[in-house]
């Protein structure tokens, strides 16, 4: 699960890191240095779902499944932004939660 929620909240972090969705979930442009954290915050939940996927498959299936988490994970924000960023948003919320709480799938 914590592959799962890195790799949706960095994918959202990458999206909000863009002006145009930072304006649409949070009514105001984001300043430059917001910009380069949130796009620091997306790139290291990337590759800490990957290193995570590893750990917990190995190198021969680890990779494998990261591929397959973030194009399901990329889906599923592609396909919920346009109708409701701030569910989008809460999603992220919720899945670090399940995370931290040992939830699985």
């Amino acid at each position: 699960m914590m592959e799962i929620a890195l790799c949706y909240n960095g994918l959202l972090a990458l999206c909000l890191a863009m002006p145009k969705h930072y304006r649409q979930l949070f009514g105001r442009s984001s300043s430059d240095h917001v910009r380069w954290a949130l796009k620091i915050a997306g790139w290291s939940a990337m590759a800490g779902s990957l290193l995570s996927a590893i750990a917990s498959n190995g190198w021969s299936f680890g990779p494998v499944e990261w591929i397959g988490m973030t194009g399901v994970t990329g889906l599923v924000l592609i396909f919920l932004w346009p109708f409701q960023p701030q569910a989008a948003a809460i999603l992220g919320a919720l899945a670090v939660i399940a995370a931290a709480t040992g939830v699985t799938i």
